[in-house]
């Protein structure tokens, strides 16, 4: 055979060659642009779930920082009224120290040193109104403001994923959605909220705002608490003791509405008293010197408590005197007129984990988003052109391309500040998740199978 007669025949070689290099290349060109997809698809997964979890963490580190502020403006009345009270008790020493002037030499001076401290302090009581209206009034309207927050939060969390998606330089194309029954909102309409308004006066803590009242009570400093001398024994004469007892102390009425002030000022002294026909007996008698005390209420007027029975700091030892102190008040008394009822006294109401939650060592808000794209908007020749290839190279998926994340609010207090030291307020003490301090991360965990079977349509 002539060599002229075989010319062409690579040829036939080289296209059946080239063929198959060319549906190598499109199978590699559609398995690596099927893994970008994938790629794309849980980056976006992750960020949308991540970002949706981050705003429920705001959104309940926004409550702490709002509890706490309600929690402070509380704190600061009580110091007012505890300032209102313990001046308004230096008003009749002076009428009842008189006897100090048959002291020889000195008593003239120390009762004139009485009389112009009495005058001086007075002022007080009435100056500390500004204060109690503002404070009540900022709570009321942060109150206000937190309701408002929380009942709009479900909209604006479910808009999180969808701008995470719409704003990604790579989501174009890509779809999103919560999975509902993986998922849990702060607040949610449908039912199976995280967290609930605590309000009422319940004495019930999973009903009304008794556990915020234990933890304001717990917050007040030193002077608000209890404003006590220790009992002084002057005289060693035998069979005879004389002693001074200082007495006063802030507390909040049963109905949680109230801050009460009372303060006393006794002198207490032994005498033997006179009995018929039996013999006298030694005991304590109480001379009142001063007598004090200031309401606030956030609705109504009177007292809820006036027969001091919250204790005051044992202001009942000054018996006498405790029961004058209602005779004392600053001007601004919700005992005599309604001036300071706007606001919120006493214990404000508030948001906190719904109860079920707070009897969880570590309970968590977690957020699970499926992210999807429709196998004709994939870049792959089958997605992006009307060239097809066969089923049988397995070059795509007939099915979308989808990714599922899950992220989580969790709480969190840390042990150590930044240089390594134990922190001061939880004392190495784990503490437990709550809505009254804004410790509330986020991270990444693992799809529950929930989450995987909703994203498959089970």
């Amino acid at each position: 055979m002539s060599i002229y007669n075989q010319k062409g025949q690579a040829l036939l070689l080289m296209l059946a060659f080239t063929l198959v290099l060319a549906v190598s290349m499109i199978y590699l060109f559609n398995t690596s642009q099927l893994l970008a997809e994938r790629t794309q698809a849980k980056v976006l997964a992750d960020h949308a779930a991540y970002n949706t979890a981050t705003k429920q963490a705001q959104l309940l580190n926004a409550n702490a920082y709002m509890n706490k502020a309600k929690i402070a403006n509380q704190l600061a009345t009580a110091q007012a009224v505890s300032v209102a009270s313990w001046a308004k008790h230096f008003e009749p020493m002076p009428q009842h120290t008189k006897l100090v002037n048959l002291i020889p030499y000195v008593g003239p001076e120390v009762q004139q040193v009485i009389t112009q401290y009495s005058k001086a302090v007075q002022p007080l009581a009435d100056l500390t109104s500004p204060t109690i209206l503002i404070n009540n009034q900022a709570t009321e309207a942060i109150s206000f403001q937190q309701n408002l927050l929380n009942n709009s939060s479900f909209i604006s969390i479910q808009q999180v994923h969808k701008d995470t998606i719409e704003k990604s330089s790579i989501g174009a194309g890509f779809d999103s959605r919560p999975l509902i029954t993986a998922s849990e909102y702060a607040v949610n309409p449908l039912g199976g909220s995280f967290i609930k308004h605590y309000s009422g006066n319940s004495s019930d803590p999973t009903v009304g705002r008794a556990r915020l009242k234990d933890v304001i009570l717990a917050s007040r400093d030193d002077f608000t608490r209890e404003r006590r001398a220790k009992s002084v024994d002057d005289f060693k004469i035998f069979l005879f003791e004389n002693r001074l007892e200082a007495r006063g102390g802030t507390e909040l009425s049963n109905d949680l509405n109230q801050w009460k002030g009372v303060d006393t000022f006794s002198h207490h002294y032994r005498f033997w008293k006179k009995r018929k026909w039996r013999l006298p007996k030694l005991t304590w008698r109480e001379d009142r010197m001063g007598y004090g005390s200031a309401v606030v209420r956030d609705s109504g007027t009177g007292d809820n408590d006036w027969r001091n029975n919250a204790g005051y700091n044992s202001v009942n030892r000054n018996k006498d005197a405790s029961n004058r102190s209602n005779q004392y008040t600053p001007r601004w008394d919700s005992r005599r007129n309604r001036t300071m009822n706007a606001g919120e006294s006493g214990v404000p109401q508030f948001w906190d984990l719904e109860t079920k939650m707070l009897a969880q060592d570590e309970p968590t808000l977690p957020t699970s988003i499926r992210v999807s794209k429709k196998a004709d908007r994939l870049d792959t020749t089958s997605g992006a052109s009307n060239l097809k290839v066969g089923d049988e190279l397995n070059i795509i998926s007939k099915d979308d391309v989808t990714a599922v994340s899950t992220a989580e609010a969790y709480f969190e207090r840390p042990i150590q500040d930044r240089q390594g030291r134990p922190t001061y307020f939880n004392k190495n003490k784990l503490e437990k998740a709550s809505l009254l301090n804004p410790y509330w991360q986020v991270r990444l965990t693992n799809n529950s199978t929930l989450a995987i079977a909703e994203s498959n349509g089970s």
